[in-house]
């Protein structure tokens, strides 16, 4: 009996604190003309706006874009541009499949740990759009220069059938290898693959490959590569 009473006491505690502070929260958002209502409709129309608002990007092309082109005349920057959007579609289309083998690198270690988040689940990115690429930051040494694009997307996330619209946006890394004997051979294993068979090469010193024997272009200092995508 004794706890009996004890159970009802507390449950009338509760009730007791939830109505005062119903009571104090809606006078509290009447000095504002606010209702609980309100509230939620401002809630929802911030989720509203995070699917249909494109993600900012800080764009330093006019500080770069010249040093680039100093250090590299012959370099198309608007196609790396639409090179780096590719990249990213790979990189979304190797999740979807659940696999990463097309990749390589920190963009295969990132695929992976994606996947590895959807695991057990039917998932896909459908209409995949760009709002804009911008160049975000350059830098050179004597040794390797690095060269990076953000983008800003949406897609529709289809998981289980439940389709919901992202705005995204992801930075894609490149480099270019000036002295490949000067680096660590952890930043010689970049993206790069046979243009025969498909096969990834593991280094940049490679004159065939190891799987179909093509030959293998010169890469250090004629092209810039990717070497990591990152979404933030």
């Amino acid at each position: 009996m004794p706890f009996l009473i004890g159970v009802i006491l507390l449950i009338l505690f509760v009730l007791i604190l939830y109505f005062y502070f119903r009571v104090r929260i809606q006078k509290f958002l009447r000095q504002f003309g606010l209702s609980a209502q309100n509230i939620g409709d401002i809630i929802e129309e911030a989720r509203l706006e995070d699917q249909e608002l494109p993600k900012s990007l800080s764009s330093m092309d006019r500080i770069f874009e010249k040093q680039v082109l100093t250090d590299f005349p012959d370099m198309n920057i608007q196609e790396l541009k639409k090179k780096s959007e590719k990249e990213i579609l790979d990189f979304f289309q190797a999740i979807e499949r659940g696999d990463s083998s097309s990749l390589s690198g920190k963009i295969k270690s990132a695929a992976e740990s994606m996947i590895m988040d959807f695991q057990g689940k039917n998932i896909s990115f459908q209409q995949f759009r760009f709002h804009n690429t911008v160049l975000s930051n350059y830098h050179k040494n004597k040794n390797i220069a690095t060269l990076s694009f953000s983008s800003a997307f949406e897609y529709y996330q289809n998981e289980n059938g439940h389709s919901v619209k992202c705005q995204d946006r992801a930075r894609v890394e490149y480099i270019y290898v000036i002295d490949e004997t000067a680096i660590a051979d952890s930043v010689k294993a970049i993206g790069i693959h046979c243009p025969n068979c498909g096969s990834p090469i593991k280094t940049l010193g490679e004159k065939h490959c190891s799987y179909c024997g093509s030959a293998i272009l010169e890469v250090v200092g004629r092209v810039f590569v990717c070497n990591d995508i990152v979404r933030y």
